[in-house]
């Protein structure tokens, strides 16, 4: 086996970017939620029910899955999924001490937890021992480590949640020496770090953000494991983690809104549900954390910003472009324990979809909890509103060729957030016609400085301009005020139309402005979108309003009109009203003149921005209206209505 590296070759400078980066962003300045009240009793360990497995999945559970394997044609191609991608990993060589991406092993404990899981459950189903033992030489292996890198308890938190399945699901084919092994790594580099890391008050421990879910769940999960064997560290780590993830809970209320985004509510809910499900299966009670406020809701957060094309609104650190139309394996467990049948539904569509990249085993484990039942019958609203993560969904329908709005009216202090009040991402006709750009590579120089002088804002898709939104005076340094939040002012909806005004204003109070409202509508029959900006201010404003899309783009010879057209589709945008020289301009996806432009960020290839500019003064409205094309020909234009005035029946009559 390869030697892992030593450590002073974890290089001096990336221990020290992480000292300093990773606590700054996982603890930025937020509003402070009401933490839920957990209540678990004195001795935890002493309620873990005897044997093995008992983490996500008893003997009850295999049973079941096994009947859902023989009766029903998704769960049989999951299962086909599960053994296909086992059987590789029979072939691939062990993971090896390493730094990837040249910060964390991150990525190595990644692969470690899916091959620990694949294998496992291929072992438990099939009863194939060449399973069991290719994923006990993987956890050996990792059991022979320096250490499981500390310095990113990220690295901790999915290997203890990798090296608990392992130990509880081999458990009856592992030897005495081989539960040892594993038993020790469990408790040496896992457990024991966890007690030095509530002991010190680690950033993750205190954290309101993802780090601290996924690393007090797989406390949990470990300890859950092992409880019976080192019941009072156990014990101990388990009051411990109850302790810490309040404040983290607490980010889901009230409305199952998650303030990190798409990405990360995915990431923070599957460990979560992980560990809510291993203590349901070990103990028969999680102690409160399933009432937490928010979490009977939150599927709503993946399936209402999952536009008509299926694409996310992958707003701030989220992935591109990701395409998914549905949810995630957690959203079984979540409508078994919610009595949600829409979420099952929601469910179906994404283990129908699932690629071997990801788990099907946690989608074979959980499919089949509850019946499932559409969006219509389920009652599943058109519009949604997430306070905490400020952002709102707009739709016409739930079908793919649907008109979808999704708007932010933004968070400059969120974690892992961009500076993108206003931004908004539009789906018509089975297409993404406005799209955001989401992440850039976390490897960049500075990427998650977050202060006023912080390289982060240097990077386009982090900043205001590489967003769908109005920028206003742009220049050197942050392009909107940090720490700043975006105001819901008035929403509503019914069948064939729906709004919402934000006030803005907060973002570019430092650069002149008194004034900014954003106004999003769905008119006539909710189809087509106008997008409509009012603002003020105390010395004369520079206006650009951008959107970002891959769709080809023709300009009308007046500037009036834009026509976009991709993937044999058409919408067209118009120009209902505007200050002086308003038109519209084709633009790359890349900084202003007057912006930084280090070297190595994405060069945005194959996205355009459409723009619109206008002559400096110090107040307008300027109001665009989208519209899709589906017979290629636009009908009038609607009647401009300043927002002050925008209300059902007004913009019904529009």
């Amino acid at each position: 086996m390869p030697q892992p590296a030593p450590k002073l070759f974890r290089p001096a400078i990336m221990v020290a970017v992480l000292a300093v980066l990773l606590p700054m962003i996982i603890t930025a300045p937020r509003a402070a939620a009401e933490p839920p009240t957990l209540n678990p009793p004195e001795d935890v360990v002493a309620a873990i029910k005897p044997g093995h497995p008992r983490l996500m999945v008893d003997d009850a559970g295999l049973a079941r899955i096994e009947q859902q394997v023989a009766g029903s044609e998704l769960a049989k191609g999951l299962h086909q999924q599960l053994i296909t991608e086992a059987d590789r990993m029979l072939t691939l060589p062990v993971s090896v001490y390493e730094f990837p991406d040249g910060r964390t092993l991150l990525q190595v404990t990644r692969e470690m937890q899916r091959r620990s899981v694949f294998l496992s459950l291929a072992y438990r189903l099939t009863g194939d021992e060449r399973y069991a033992a290719r994923a006990y030489q993987e956890l050996e292996a990792g059991a022979q480590f320096p250490d499981w890198n500390p310095e990113s308890w990220l690295s901790v938190g999915e290997l203890l949640y990798a090296y608990a399945v392992g130990y509880d699901w081999l458990h009856s084919y592992l030897s005495d020496d081989q539960r040892t092994v594993l038993r020790n790594a469990i408790v040496e580099f896992g457990l024991n770090e966890a007690k030095i890391a509530y002991d010190t008050s680690n950033s993750w421990t205190r954290s309101t953000t993802n780090w601290n879910i996924v690393c007090n769940s797989g406390v949990i999960m470990a300890a859950l494991a092992v409880g019976d064997e080192v019941p009072e560290l156990a014990n101990e780590l388990l009051h411990r983690a109850y302790d810490s993830l309040p404040v983290a809970l607490a980010e889901f209320g009230p409305d199952g809104g998650y303030p990190e985004g798409t990405t990360y509510w995915g990431y923070a809910t599957r460990l979560l549900v992980s560990a809510l499900s291993s203590l349901e299966t070990a103990i028969g009670d999680d102690y409160g954390i399933s009432d937490a406020p928010g979490l009977d809701t939150t599927v709503d957060f993946s399936l209402q910003l999952t536009g008509s094309s299926g694409q996310l609104f992958n707003y701030a650190d989220s992935l591109t472009q990701v395409r998914t139309r549905g949810g995630s394996a957690a959203t079984y467990w979540l409508a078994h324990r919610y009595n949600q049948p829409g979420y099952a539904w929601w469910a179906d569509q994404g283990a129908s979809r699932v690629l071997p990249s990801t788990l099907p085993p946690l989608h074979l484990m959980w499919l089949g909890m509850i019946e499932s039942e559409d969006p219509g019958a389920s009652g599943l609203p058109l519009d949604k509103v997430f306070q905490r993560a400020h952002v709102q969904t707009m739709r016409s329908g739930w079908d793919p060729e649907a008109t979808f709005v999704g708007f932010r009216n933004g968070d400059n202090a969120a974690n892992h957030g961009d500076l993108d009040m206003g931004t908004f991402v539009l789906d018509a006709l089975g297409v993404r016609w406005a799209t955001e750009l989401g992440r850039d590579d976390y490897g960049l120089p500075g990427y998650f400085d977050t202060g006023q002088d912080g390289l982060r804002w240097t990077y386009y898709r982090k900043r205001a301009e590489g967003q769908n939104t109005l920028v206003l005076n742009p220049g050197a340094g942050p392009d909107q005020a940090l720490g700043s939040t975006g105001t819901i002012v008035r929403t509503d909806g019914d069948a064939g139309t729906a709004f919402s005004v934000a006030d803005l204003s907060a973002a570019y109070a430092d650069r002149g402005v008194s004034r900014w409202q954003r106004g999003i509508a769905q008119i006539d029959g909710r189809s087509r979108v106008v997008i409509q900006d009012e603002v003020s201010g105390r010395t004369p404003i520079t206006p650009y309003w951008f959107m970002h899309t891959s769709a080809a783009i023709t300009l009308a010879a007046d500037g009036k009109t834009a026509k976009l057209t991709l993937n044999g589709k058409q919408l067209q945008a118009r120009l209902l009203d505007g200050p002086a020289g308003a038109k519209f301009s084709i633009m790359d996806a890349k900084p202003l003149p007057t912006s930084p432009n280090p070297s190595g960020q994405n060069p945005n290839d194959g996205i355009r921005k459409l723009a619109v500019t206008a002559d400096p003064t110090r107040q307008f409205r300027l109001s665009v209206l989208l519209e899709p094309l589906p017979t290629g020909q636009p009908a009038d234009p609607p009647v401009v209505i300043p927002l002050r005035g925008w209300a059902l029946e007004s913009l019904g009559r529009s």
